[in-house]
């Protein structure tokens, strides 16, 4: 029985890693449900409590880290074509969306091309601040991520 259900707890933690992470909230319910199952099944409803408790944590700091990536995917992706914009939702439930673009290229001491890009980054339609990264190209390496 305690390893059917933690076979069923691992497929539901997997269910929420899709390719498109729109809906990365579900990453924080679906592993507090896998949690709550494992710990169920090895340390009974205290078990259950903490697996729910950890599960739902570590869900959301997986979306919190998949959200930083499309910010710095955009500003890579800004840095080889001029200007790129990623949209999708956050572990909140809401409507990010990223704007990248060039603002500059120069080339630094070691005669690598660096471009500056700017992230302009809004979350349901209100302005949630502007950066620039420093992307060069040869390396692949940027500042300010």
């Amino acid at each position: 029985m305690k390893v059917g259900t933690i076979l069923v707890a691992g497929a539901l933690a997997l269910g929420g890693c899709t390719a498109s992470q729109e809906r990365v909230a579900t990453g924080g319910a679906l592993g507090a449900g896998a949690g709550a199952l494992i710990g169920g099944a090895v340390g009974g409803w205290r078990g259950a409590a903490i697996g729910a408790a950890i599960g739902g944590l570590t869900g959301l700091v997986i979306a919190d880290a998949i959200e930083r990536e499309r910010a710095r995917e955009a500003a890579y992706i800004a840095a080889r074509s001029g200007a790129n914009t990623q949209r999708f939702r956050n572990s909140s439930g809401q409507d990010v969306v990223v704007k990248a673009r060039t603002v500059k290229t120069y080339n630094n001491s070691a005669g690598q091309r660096v471009r500056v890009v700017e992230r302009t980054v809004t979350r349901n339609g209100q302005a949630a601040g502007t950066d620039t990264v420093e992307v060069n190209l040869a390396t692949n390496e940027a500042s300010g991520i």
